[in-house]
């Protein structure tokens, strides 16, 4: 029967398969905004809750003094900042991820949003995530703005192991016309959201998967 305790367990024994049964719905009206703090923050790690939303779709939201240990646990999550050049905010929330705390990792809903992951030490036991905002825009200069913010926030992160992007939007329509710099790994799509999970296994490294979606349909789970 589907339910966290079995999720976990499948999620220890097989993230992917696991991944690919539980299908995950981000509510960011609850956990985008930390109680009691006016603006969204970077990364942090707060209680959740797993909702059945019939099938094998669950919705994530915040926990309440409602729910106990058999349907809530403890994540990192990063939320979404919106862009608002006029008023001077960036549109990137961040996060440091290593051994300590939480092994599971959530964004919130990534829509022309693009995620990036710059591994510190060459076997992802520790990475700096960065969900870097959709409203940038969809085409080659949102792309443009999305990689300045992208180097300038992480200039200064050690940068042992790979840098990789998972993106959504439309930017690939011409990808013959509107290339990209081929360091790392990007993938793009043509519509639709998704959500990043990470996972932590036994040896300390960090794996990550975006299921995507449209119209309320999951079609695939990938690894990032």
């Amino acid at each position: 029967m589907a339910s966290l305790e079995d999720f976990l367990t499948k999620l220890e024994g097989d993230a992917l398969a696991a991944l690919t049964e539980y299908n995950f719905v981000v509510d960011q009206q609850s956990l985008d905004l930390v109680q009691h703090q006016p603006e969204v923050q970077d990364g942090f790690q707060i209680d959740v809750a797993m909702e059945s939303q019939g099938g094998s779709t669950f919705l994530m939201r915040a926990a309440t003094d409602g729910d106990s240990t058999r349907n809530s646990l403890r994540i990192w999550y990063l939320p979404w900042r919106k862009f608002d050049g006029s008023n001077g905010v960036v549109g990137v929330s961040q996060t440091t991820l290593d051994g300590k705390g939480s092994g599971i990792f959530l964004t919130s809903q990534l829509d022309a949003c693009r995620f990036t992951i710059q591994d510190h030490t060459g076997n992802m036991t520790k990475v700096t995530a960065l969900h870097l905002a959709g409203n940038y825009g969809s085409g080659i200069k949102g792309a443009k703005l999305r990689e300045q913010v992208e180097q300038d926030t992480l200039q200064n992160v050690p940068s042992g192991g790979m840098r990789r992007r998972y993106s959504f939007g439309q930017y690939s329509t011409k990808p013959q016309i509107n290339k990209l710099p081929t360091d790392g790994v990007r993938t793009y799509y043509d519509g639709g959201m998704a959500t990043v999970l990470g996972v932590r296994d036994k040896t300390g490294t960090w794996t990550f998967y975006g299921q995507r979606y449209a119209n309320d349909a999951f079609d695939k789970v990938t690894v990032i």
